[in-house]
């Protein structure tokens, strides 16, 4: 089902056209199930972003069987680690995985870390910027208004309208205290392991509170 056949369902409801609080909330029970589905198929939402599962609309980005797998295990579990050859996708995946969770759950501060801040940075924005080219609907997510997205040499931050957002750390004391809800550790062997253990992992100690401030401990985000 496409999203213009979802939205056509509060039709009933209001003859509006566009989107409109009375027909998003008309339909809210239907989000929630696909919004709960594509948190645990997330392959499955980048399928429906590009042809909104329609069969005559040919999507311009494809998925190996392995990267969907990777996909799904990413989302599902709270801890992953992964050691696969180069040429397998990895940053991709990585970031691509990021950039799904920021669009469904809303509010999500996410981090990327690397042996060197130029590293991270290098390697978000790049992804970013090339996932944003291949599905241009992750794009349109992305407030690119002046003051919230950054990208420099050594710090970037992607601001999604929902106010999630991603941003790089540095490997060093300097991050220390800062707080996130996930990330991910480039290259982790050219880490510090003092480093990895005392600054950065502890980073992502505190939980994601929903809009109307409760937390939820189920949440793989969490």
């Amino acid at each position: 089902m496409a999203l213009a056949n979802l939205l056509s369902l509060g039709s009933a409801f209001n003859d509006k056209r566009g989107i409109s609080e009375e027909r998003l909330n008309a339909i809210k029970p239907i989000l929630r199930e696909y919004i709960s589905f594509w948190r645990e198929y997330p392959d499955m939402f980048v399928d429906f972003l590009q042809t909104g599962y329609d069969p005559n609309v040919q999507s311009t980005f494809k998925f190996y069987f392995y990267q969907r797998c990777f996909l799904r295990a990413a989302m599902r579990h709270r801890k992953m680690f992964a050691c696969f050859p180069r040429g397998y996708s990895k940053s991709f995946l990585s970031v691509l995985t990021q950039m799904i969770r920021c669009v469904l759950y809303p509010g999500a501060k996410l981090y990327s870390a690397a042996g060197g801040k130029s590293q991270s940075a290098g390697i978000v924005s790049e992804k970013i910027e090339e996932i944003c080219k291949m599905i241009p609907a992750f794009d349109r997510e992305i407030d690119r208004r002046r003051g919230k997205t950054i990208q420099g040499k050594d710090y970037c931050k992607y601001v999604f309208k929902n106010g999630s957002y991603i941003d790089n750390m540095t490997a060093s004391e300097k991050s220390r205290g800062k707080r996130r809800q996930g990330g991910i550790f480039e290259e982790c062997v050219s880490i510090d392991r003092d480093i990895l253990q005392r600054v950065l992992i502890p980073i992502a100690n505190i939980s994601r509170r929903c809009a109307d401030g409760t937390k939820h401990s189920e949440e793989p985000l969490n």
